[in-house]
């Protein structure tokens, strides 16, 4: 009866964990519904056993990095946050102290992962599965108007599944990964060469189809990076992929050419990018914003990051105080990218982790998360590059940290970081790497 009793729970877990990427895709109430009943699920069950786990480097750091947060927020609500006309005073507060659920999700995952509860086989397969359904299902919406759920698409950007958020290209590029690790890892396909080239190739190319069809074009080039460091860890499949990279150049410069749509939404972006790049550079060099010819709104949006970050460098503004200490920027200094007449119009965030980081948590908040970062990536190379563990082992890291490296990446335009899609899958993978730094032994249940 006990074995089957924990049996029974090992199998709870599993199907919360699973549905993860599926409540991704019905929006932010489902995925934080599953979140909250996956937090009181392994809390309530494994009790104990959740609080006994070891404690290593990585979460030692991130407990601080929690607990500044915390301690910024109430500082900051209660004395930096004098703005009558929000609609609530004490958003800071409140925001912080919700936000911690992000670190119980996080040491759930990783318990589950510690103790060898989580099915890998399993979780690869759904995970890669719905980025399959998400990329074939924007194909539909492209080619015949209306995708899979009848919802309509036209003009530069689809939405597909996601109804009207465009963030299918994003999702993609986080979760396509695992299709192709579930075919190096749990199946022999590898052994029939031809049939094995065959289903990768349908893989890549119909994720990266779907990321170039969803019109979100920073995930098309995280995808890019993505089969960049696949080509790096995955020696078989160097061949192929050089192959859907010429192929894959020669078709979106045939669409670039022969659809004007396409066009000027991929040839702004080239434009604005470089500008940007422009942009950084002058600021890191010189201090300065370099003024581009026309507005560019990824500039406007990250000169408002480091104005705001100006006003409180050590200790920020607190969570989700941007919009509002934003609107305190001297309008002059923001002259060169906003209109001659009206508001700087701030966003409720930078478009960019490190800039949202440094302007609502500070120079000391920065750093913490810099150094975790940094931490996670250091001791993941070691273990792939440098230990004498199995194979298959560093293979199941390999994934969960390709995807880590692209979500982290800094020159990048991103949402908030303290949403709840970003945090959830950030946190998510963290998790997945800790336990599998720590759980070496993993691949005997593979």
């Amino acid at each position: 009866m006990l074995l089957r009793n924990n049996f029974s729970k090992e199998k709870i877990a599993n199907f919360l964990t699973f549905l993860i990427p599926i409540t991704y895709i019905s929006g932010n109430l489902l995925l934080n519904l599953n979140l909250l009943i996956i937090i009181i699920y392994i809390f309530t069950v494994y009790r104990q056993q959740v609080f006994q786990s070891k404690l290593g480097l990585i979460d030692k750091f991130l407990l601080v990095f929690f607990v500044y947060l915390i301690l910024n927020g109430f500082v900051n609500n209660f004395f930096n946050f004098n703005f009558p006309e929000a609609p609530e005073q004490n958003i800071i507060l409140i925001k912080s102290l919700f936000f911690l659920r992000f670190l119980l999700l996080y040491f759930a995952i990783r318990f589950l992962i510690s103790k060898e509860i989580i099915n890998f086989k399993i979780l690869f397969l759904i995970f890669g599965l719905c980025s399959l359904t998400v990329s074939l299902d924007l194909l539909i919406q492209f080619y015949f108007g209306k995708n899979l759920l009848g919802f309509e698409g036209s003009g530069r950007r689809l939405a597909g599944l996601f109804g009207d958020e465009y963030i299918a290209g994003s999702y993609i590029q986080r979760f396509f990964i695992f299709s192709i690790f579930f075919l190096l890892i749990f199946t022999k396909i590898d052994k029939n060469k031809i049939l094995f080239s065959i289903y990768i190739f349908i893989i890549i190319l119909l994720s990266l189809s779907g990321v170039l069809f969803s019109g979100n074009r920073i995930p098309l080039i995280l995808c890019l990076l993505i089969l960049g460091l696949i080509f790096v860890y995955q020696r078989s499949l160097r061949k192929l992929l050089i192959v859907l990279f010429i192929l894959f150049i020669g078709s979106i410069s045939y669409l670039v050419s022969t659809n004007n749509t396409i066009f000027n939404h991929y040839n702004a972006f080239k434009v604005r990018g470089l500008q940007t790049l422009d942009y950084i550079a002058n600021r890191v060099i010189t201090g300065e914003a370099k003024t581009p010819k026309i507005i560019n709104t990824y500039i406007k949006e990250f000169e408002s990051g480091v104005l705001t970050w100006e006003k409180n460098k050590y200790f920020g503004g607190g969570l989700k105080s941007f919009f509002w200490q934003c609107g305190n920027i001297d309008r002059n200094e923001m002259l060169k990218f906003v209109t001659e007449a009206g508001p700087v119009n701030c966003n409720s965030h930078p478009h960019n982790y490190y800039l949202q980081i440094a302007a609502e948590l500070g120079l000391v908040g920065i750093i913490l998360i810099f150094f975790l970062f940094l931490i996670i990536i250091i001791k993941t190379l070691k273990i792939i590059h440098f230990s004498k563990y199995p194979n298959t082992y560093k293979m199941l890291i390999v994934p969960f940290f390709i995807v880590f490296v692209a979500e982290i990446f800094p020159l990048k335009t991103t949402g908030s970081f303290f949403t709840s899609t970003n945090s959830t899958f950030l946190f998510i993978i963290m998790a997945f790497i800790v336990g599998l730094l720590e759980t070496k032994n993993i691949n005997k249940k593979l």
